[in-house]
């Protein structure tokens, strides 16, 4: 055999050796980079889908924090990017609430938890102080919850450990809604009926039906405001509230009265705070001038008379420290109109008791007396005192108001590091 017809052959094997070589390695590179390809495509999916998900998170919690309500409709919420269709879901538990979002296919799912704030307080008159009731009291309830077609779990009074009436002079009742201004807009006050176990009529009762509570757990200022209670100067430094600082409290209705106005609806008050019938009037009709205002009186004795005097809104009686055994007979003295009434003894028979009880006369801090017609609400937060009302009267819950006057301190919040993404 010719010698160069070898080497010719040899060249082409080596050749075709080297090309096939070659073909392999590119055939190998093109897989590496079609899996590159679907791999990136994958991603880019997964991220439309994630913030599909988390899009809807975001519009649900507007939602929610929009109405202040998480229990409100998250329908609006399904649709949110290229028709990708969501579902969304709330959870609620110990006031804390889960909203998920997740995809059509649960390929991605998203969950972070809502704290929501105040504004869902129940009740018409509210109090971690023990109450004394003297004379006749008539409520205009909180409808609260619906059982059954318009058939309410109304609710007057809450309270967190003791409730005394005076000698068996002290009544309690519920008016039901039969009042010329409903709970709340649209409320038919004919139709709607609280349930008999939440109707309180203590004189033919003998006892109080089930609107008049005691809640040993009860946390007023959480309940309010959605936040702890050792974070009370947060709330007096949000940018909410106007703070007033009472140098002479015979004078405070008209230091009160002078710092209401269309921008200043939520005042916190500090020091003491005699109220007395021009006092309040004064404060009554700036009250109905602005539409009603939020009065957070704090770390100060307080008292209220007055006549008729229709006033507009909350007052929240604050302490943010628990003083226990402590006198507040002597602080009374500077209350020219009632000190004498409060020292009184005769002023201090609880129903069952033949006798005055000392430690319920020392505790007072908030007094009322006269005859007063106020719409809102009344919180008191200074455990281990005394709210006293000697007064006969109608308290009338004005929802709209209430929910209004709360609204700011309602919205609710992500709760920090509760993100879950999975």
């Amino acid at each position: 055999m010719n010698k160069h017809q070898q080497s010719g052959m040899t060249t082409l094997l080596i050749t075709s050796m080297l090309l096939i070589v070659a073909l392999l390695f590119s055939l190998a590179s093109y897989k590496n980079l079609f899996y590159q390809i679907k791999r990136t495509q994958n991603e880019v999916l997964a991220r439309q889908v994630h913030w599909a998900a988390e899009g809807g998170l975001e519009c649900g919690f507007t939602e929610i924090s929009n109405k202040s309500d998480v229990n409100t409709s998250l329908d609006k919420c399904k649709k949110v990017i290229d028709g990708q269709l969501l579902t969304l879901s709330i959870d609620t538990d110990d006031g804390k609430s889960q909203l998920t979002s997740k995809t059509d296919n649960d390929y991605k799912k998203i969950t972070k938890t809502i704290v929501a704030g105040g504004a869902k307080s129940s009740g018409v008159i509210k109090s971690s102080a023990d109450l004394y009731l003297n004379g006749d009291h008539a409520y205009y309830p909180d409808p609260n919850i619906e059982i059954s077609n318009k058939n309410w779990m109304c609710s007057l009074l809450r309270y967190k450990n003791k409730l005394y009436l005076h000698k068996d002079s002290t009544n309690i009742k519920s008016n039901g809604f039969i009042h010329d201004f409903p709970p709340y807009k649209g409320f038919n006050t004919t139709d709607n009926k609280c349930n008999d176990e939440y109707l309180t009529n203590f004189k033919i009762k003998g006892k109080f039906s089930k609107d008049v509570s005691q809640e040993i757990n009860m946390d007023l200022f959480k309940e309010t405001f959605g936040t702890e209670r050792s974070d009370w100067l947060k709330v007096k430094n949000n940018g909410i509230f106007e703070s007033v600082v009472i140098t002479d409290p015979i004078t405070c209705g008209t230091t009160l009265a002078d710092n209401i106005s269309d921008k200043n609806r939520y005042l916190w008050i500090s020091g003491d705070c005699f109220l007395d019938h021009k006092g309040i009037g004064l404060v009554s009709k700036k009250s109905q001038d602005v539409k009603g205002v939020f009065l957070l009186f704090h770390q100060g004795l307080l008292s209220i008379g007055g006549v008729h005097d229709k006033f507009l809104g909350v007052i929240y009686h604050f302490e943010h420290e628990v003083i226990n055994n402590r006198d507040n007979l002597p602080a009374w003295q500077k209350d020219i109109n009632n000190r004498l009434t409060i020292s009184s003894d005769d002023l201090y028979i609880p129903l069952g008791h033949t006798q005055t009880d000392k430690s319920i006369q020392k505790r007072v801090v908030f007094y009322m007396y006269g005859s007063f017609t106020p719409s809102g609400g009344f919180m008191f937060d200074t455990p281990n005192q005394v709210s006293y009302f000697n007064i006969a009267t109608n308290f009338s819950f004005n929802g709209e108001l209430l929910s209004e006057l709360l609204e700011p301190f309602g919205r609710p919040k992500w709760v920090q590091g509760s993100w879950h993404d999975f």
